[in-house]
């Protein structure tokens, strides 16, 4: 018990010692579940608190958020709630078994037992609960969940685990690289026979975005969806998803964010299948556009390449383009020169712009309309370029754009 209070701080300390005070002074039957477990058994860190209730979990999420000043938020399709005190999300969870109608779908559930609860879980690791009452309680551990840690394995609670939820493919990927552990044998097998049951096909995309979501904040993220090549699960989710050479050049960095591993990901799809990658996991706005943009840049990318190239010609080609995209893109450029362009595009020259308005221009007897637009990309142009500099050179080459244009 010490070991989980010691790994967590601030709102999650207080809603455990909470959670702790009611199951030993009130007899409340309630258990950390999961996750927690698993992380205090191993002593590492815990990333998030989860807590099953033999009851009624939203109205101990009620009290427990009133009692610290926190909010409760009520999920009244499976029975839980959210608790978040001090910027910390936990989940109350009404214990709860589940049965899948088709491969993929979502459950059915109803209130049950701890023990219907914790069988419903996904893989053996995470299928221990921790009562919360007494100063020393015992680990509950009906599937093996002590002996698969360890034994450093990451295995199902039965062979239908990942035809009934194949999200699960990810996750043991996840885990098992997050933790250094393998995917059992039986567990691969399990796999394979979803993948090649088509049963991906029928996850939405927003619940595979969510997955990848999670990856993307792991610090073994490009090992992990390397892994999942591998095994056929990202194949699985769109057929494309085959290539891991952009995730190898990120495998061992650090500092990365989304936009890497999409840039990974869509670096060499054509437009068409970029634009079905997206579809199908519905990526937000932003995130559909560096998909997009990646693809387009590697399309114009003998544009800025080579020794004559200008930096308006370089402006030309990216001015639109998503900066993140180009961004994530340097790490995959092979031509240095390319890369040295695209980083003084987004450190310098995207953010050139003439010493003169439109209303100078006007004032100086351009006419109004298209052409003042004309003459202001004309003298960005030319100051990126190097052939004018300072005012009076903007000016003195305004003056030749009338005479041009007279």
């Amino acid at each position: 018990m010490d070991r989980v209070a010691g790994g967590v701080n601030g709102g999650q300390l207080a809603v455990f010692n909470s959670m702790r005070r009611r199951a030993t002074g009130e007899g409340i039957p309630v258990y950390l579940v999961g996750g927690p477990v698993r992380d205090a058994v191993l002593n590492v860190p815990t990333r998030d608190l989860d807590f099953v209730l033999i009851g009624d979990a939203p109205a101990l999420a009620a009290d427990v958020a009133d009692e610290l000043g926190g909010q409760a938020t009520v999920h009244p399709r499976f029975g839980t709630a959210t608790v978040e005190v001090e910027g910390h999300r936990m989940d109350v969870v009404t214990a709860r078994k589940e049965s899948y109608p088709s491969p993929g779908s979502l459950p059915e559930v109803s209130a049950s037992n701890l023990d219907d609860d914790l069988a419903r879980r996904d893989f053996s690791i995470n299928a221990m609960a921790l009562p919360l009452s007494g100063d020393s309680p015992e680990v509950i551990d009906p599937h093996g969940g002590l002996d698969a840690l360890a034994g450093k394995s990451v295995g199902t609670l039965h062979p239908s685990s990942f035809a009934d939820d194949p999200t699960r493919m990810l996750r043991a990927v996840r885990y098992e690289q997050r933790l250094g552990f393998q995917i059992t044998t039986d567990a691969l097998s399990e796999m394979q026979q979803a993948i090649n049951g088509g049963h991906a096909d029928a996850v939405s995309g927003d619940r595979w975005r969510q997955e990848f979501q999670k990856i993307f904040e792991e610090d073994r993220a490009a090992e992990m969806l390397l892994r999942g090549i591998e095994l056929g699960a990202l194949a699985a989710i769109h057929p494309v998803l085959t290539d891991g050479k952009g995730l190898t050049r990120l495998a061992g960095e650090g500092d990365l964010g989304p936009n890497d591993f999409l840039v990974a990901l869509a670096g060499s799809l054509s437009a068409v299948v970029g634009d079905g990658f997206a579809r199908r996991l519905n990526l937000p706005t932003d995130w559909a556009q560096v998909v997009r943009d990646t693809i387009a840049l590697r399309e114009k990318q003998s544009a800025i390449s080579g020794r004559s190239v200008m930096p308006s010609a370089v402006c030309a080609a990216l001015d639109g383009l998503n900066p993140d995209a180009i961004a994530a893109s340097v790490r995959f450029t092979d031509d240095p020169q390319v890369a040295a362009r695209l980083r003084r595009y987004l450190d310098e020259w995207r953010l050139v712009s003439p010493a003169l308005t439109g209303d100078d221009l006007l004032v100086m007897g351009v006419p109004s309309g298209p052409m003042v637009g004309e003459a202001l990309r004309e003298l960005t142009s030319a100051k990126l370029d190097g052939l004018v500099s300072g005012e009076e050179g903007e000016r003195t080459l305004v003056h030749q754009i009338i005479l041009r244009g007279s």
